[in-house]
Order: structure tokens, then sequence, then C-alpha cells
């Protein structure tokens, strides 16, 4: 064969291997069957005594090669499937006709021939399609069968002459090679995907268990980021409201940013702490860093406030902005708890003045000297 023209049957548009090869397979099965079709177009004058046996003759090899041809083509259009139910269909419909206008005297040669069609539409069709073309070959014959013992006028009304044995064996060996053929490329194509298939799912179960220990791995490692992150967070959390002491008995609390449940939690928890610990007497919060008041965060405060006074300490709250001073009165929120300052250093510098400020201490007055005798008549 010229290699140009097997590159050329080889370029099939299957990106599957398997279904590449079946149609492979199946191509070269069609071209098989159109050969022995020209063949037997070519013999047939010799092997038919009337023209009406000639004439049936030469139309069911056309019809072979009309539907081998159409195989061929399906296939390169990428229809495998479409392409086994027209080789299929054809034969069944070439050997079925045959069977019944040559009668018994054809009978040797079709009934080898109706495993053929049977064979390829289980390889090629699948389960459904087999069973649907062993129903129709056994249709063919019985109904030929039938036909034959009640209406002879219709079946076996072509003769030919009696096949010598050596023909009949040979005819019979093609069928017979026709379907080892098949059936041994085809199963050692099902024997090849088989065997990759194996390979495939050790090869799948290798890497699922590769993927397991990477995934029980990396879980491993994100639960100690997410500890580490939660640790980190719990940490700027608690930093978030830091006690700042700045003077003996005084702290400082800078707020910044949105104040959530949590964080107000954070701020109570923080600043009664830090009182106690500290015995603090003054506590100023510093709401500079916060951009608007609501009235969740100021009643977070009052309370707030009110826990320090009864730890004895004095709440401060610097820092107001206008906006929020506004925003304050609008909402009608009322923060006479808290004594107020402009600015954090104004209400640091007065409370560093309240601390040196002392009280004035009480001199005794010094006694008056005593005057002795002599001293007393200068005196006088």
């Amino acid at each position: 064969m010229d290699a140009h023209y097997a590159r050329w049957l080889e370029r099939l548009p299957y990106d599957s291997p398997l279904a590449y090869r079946q149609a492979l397979v199946l191509q070269y099965l069609a071209l098989f069957i159109a050969g022995g079709a020209v063949v037997g177009i070519g013999l047939a004058p010799f092997a038919n005594q009337t023209p009406e046996s000639l004439i049936v003759s030469l139309v069911l090899y056309a019809v072979v090669l009309l539907g081998t041809s159409s195989t061929i083509w399906l296939l390169r259009r990428g229809s495998l499937r479409v392409a086994g139910i027209t080789i299929v269909l054809n034969l069944l419909v070439v050997i079925g006709a045959a069977m019944a206008l040559y009668g018994k005297s054809h009978i040797e040669y079709t009934l080898p021939g109706l495993t053929v069609p049977v064979v390829l539409a289980g390889m090629i069709l699948g389960r459904r399609m087999l069973w649907l073309t062993s129903a129709l070959a056994v249709a063919s014959v019985a109904v030929t069968s039938l036909g034959m013992v009640y209406a002879p006028q219709w079946f076996g009304t072509l003769r030919i002459p009696e096949a010598h044995p050596l023909v009949f064996t040979a005819g019979f060996a093609l069928v017979i090679i026709v379907v080892s053929l098949f059936l041994d490329r085809f199963g050692g194509l099902l024997r090849q995907a088989l065997e990759q298939a194996h390979a495939r799912e050790a090869e799948l179960e290798a890497l699922r268990a590769s993927l397991e220990r990477t995934v029980a791995e990396r879980t491993a490692v994100l639960q100690q980021k997410v500890d580490e992150l939660r640790t980190a967070h719990d940490t700027v959390r608690m930093l978030s409201v830091p006690a700042l002491p700045v003077l003996p008995g005084v702290l400082v609390l800078p707020l910044i940013g949105a104040f959530d449940s949590r964080r107000i939690a954070d701020l109570r928890h923080t600043t009664l702490n830090a009182v106690e610990q500290r015995r603090a007497k003054s506590v100023i919060f510093d709401v500079t860093g916060i951009p608007s008041m609501d009235t969740h965060t100021a009643q977070a405060l009052l309370q707030t406030a009110a826990a320090v006074r009864l730890l004895g300490a004095q709440p401060w709250l610097v820092g107001l902005r206008a906006e929020v001073a506004q925003t304050i009165v609008e909402l009608g929120i009322d923060l006479r708890a808290f004594r107020t300052s402009a600015s954090l250093e104004g209400a640091i510098s007065t409370l560093a003045g309240h601390a040196d400020a002392r009280p004035p201490t009480l001199r005794p007055h010094a006694p008056e000297p005593t005057l002795n005798g002599s001293d007393a008549r200068q005196s006088n």
C-alpha cells in the first residue's frame, strides 16, 4: 500500500484513542468488504446462469459497495456510531434479500454471513444494538424459511448452480476469516484499553493518596496559620483599646475607629481592669480617632463611665470634634457623667496641676526670748 494513501487512511478525526482505533479497524473492514463486492461483481457473470440472477447479483453487490462507501465517508466525518449502524443495516439487508431470493440454494453462504453484522453491532454499537441486530438476523431467517413453505412464489425464485465443495468451503472460510480478524483487532483494542484503564486506575489511586497526604499537610499548616492569626487577632484586639498611664493615677484610653459589640466589651474589660490594677483616680477617654458617634457607642461609653465611677475614678472625655458634638446634641445623648476637655493635653495639664497643688504647711511661732535679771535692770 502506498505510504501516502496509508497516511490518508489513518487521518481520522477522533480525540479518544479507543474511538480512533475502532474507527480505523472498521474502516479497513469496510474496505475489505468493498473489495470482496468488487470481486463478486467480476465473478457474477460466471456464477449466474440466468439474466435475472445476474441482475439481482449485481444489484446486491452495488448495494454493498454503496453501504461500505457511506460507512467510510461517515467514519472520516467523525461519526463512528452512525457508520457502524450503516454497515450493520447494509449487511443485514443484503444478506436477508439474498437469502429470500435464492432460498436454500444460497443459504449455506447467507447463514454464516449473518454473523458479521451481529459481531459488528456487538463490538461497536453496544449491548442494545447487539440484541436488536441478532433479532433482525433471526427474523430474516424465519421469514425466509416460512416464506419458502407458505409463499414459494415469492421466496427462492432464483436458482444458482450447486456450489462445488471447495467453493463452499472457501466462502465459509472467507466469512470466518473476516469475523476472526475483526474479533482479533477489536479484542486486542479492548484488552489494551482494559490494561490502560487498570494502569490509569493505579495512577489515580496513587495520585489520590498523594493528594490526601498533601491536603492533610496543607490542612495542618493552614490550621497552624489560623491559630497564629487568631492569636495575633486577639492580641491586636486587646491592643486596639490600650490603657496608657500618663501620670500617677491617671490613665488615657485612645479610642480609634468604629466600635462594635466586641470592641465595646474589650473597652469595658480593659478599662475596669486597668483602673483596678493601677488604682487610677482619673480615666481619660480620648475620642479624637472616632469619626462619628452613634447612640450605641455613646451608651457604651456612658456605661463604662458609670462603672469607672463605681471604682472610685473620675471619667474624662476629650477630643470631641465639632461634628461629633453636634451629632451627640442631635441625638439627645447626656454625657454629663464625664468631665470634658477640648484636648488631651488640656486634660493632662489640668490633672497635673491638681497633683502639684498641695495644701500649705503651718509653721509654729518661734518662742519669745526670756530676759534675765541684769538685762532687766539694764532695760529699766
